[in-house]
C-alpha cells in the first residue's frame, strides 16, 4: 500500500506512515496503562490487605457465598439470619429493613456489634460469624425490602447488597435482588 501512496503523492507516503506509528504507539501506551498499573502498584504498596486484593480478586467469594441469608416466619414474627465466613464482617449501620405495605418495625438483633477501625469509614460497629434480627409484622405484610452492606478483612467491600422477601400465606419468597 506504501508503494501506490508514492506514486500518488511522495508526501502523503510520511504522513501515512507517521499515522501508522502513532496509533501503534496509542495502543501501546493505552495496553500497557490497563495491564501494569495494578501489579506495579500493588508491589509498592505497604499495607499487605490492599495488595492482596489488588493481585488476587479471584479468592473474593460473592457476597451470598460471604453472608449467607436466610429468612423464616415464626407465628407474627419474621427471624432473619445472617451466617458469614470466617474473616468476614457487617456493618451495623448499614442495615435497613423496610414493609410493604409500611410500618414501624421494633427490630431486636440478638448479637451484640464489635467496635473495629475501619480503613474505609473510621471506628465502626461491625458483626461477625452470625447476625440475627426479628421483628413483628402485621398480617397485611407482603413485603419486606433487606439491605446490607459488609467487607472482608482482606480490605474488600462489597456493595450494599439488596434482598426482597416475599411473603405469602406464611411462605417468604427470598428474590436475590443485587
Amino acid at each position: 500500500m506504501p508503494s501506490l501512496l508514492v506514486s500518488l503523492h511522495p508526501g502523503i507516503t510520511k504522513q501515512y506512515i507517521n499515522m501508522l506509528k502513532i496509533i501503534k504507539n496509542l495502543f501501546l501506551i493505552i495496553g500497557l496503562t490497563i495491564y501494569f498499573p495494578c501489579s506495579i502498584y500493588a508491589d509498592s504498596l505497604s499495607s499487605s490487605s490492599i495488595r492482596e486484593v489488588l493481585k488476587g480478586p479471584q479468592d473474593i467469594l460473592p457476597a451470598d457465598e460471604s453472608f449467607i441469608f436466610s429468612a423464616f416466619q415464626k407465628e407474627d414474627r419474621i427471624i432473619l439470619t445472617w451466617d458469614l465466613k470466617e474473616n468476614c464482617f457487617l456493618y451495623k449501620d448499614k442495615f435497613q429493613i423496610n414493609i410493604l405495605p409500611e410500618d414501624i418495625l421494633e427490630i431486636n438483633t440478638m448479637e451484640a456489634p464489635i467496635l473495629i477501625s475501619d480503613e474505609y469509614f473510621g471506628e465502626v460497629e461491625v458483626f461477625y460469624k452470625k447476625i440475627t434480627k426479628s421483628f413483628v409484622i402485621n398480617p397485611l405484610t407482603r413485603k419486606i425490602t433487606v439491605k446490607y452492606q459488609g467487607c472482608n478483612e482482606k480490605g474488600f467491600c462489597y456493595p450494599l447488597i439488596n434482598k426482597e422477601l416475599i411473603i405469602n400465606n406464611g411462605e417468604i419468597l427470598i428474590n436475590k435482588g443485587t
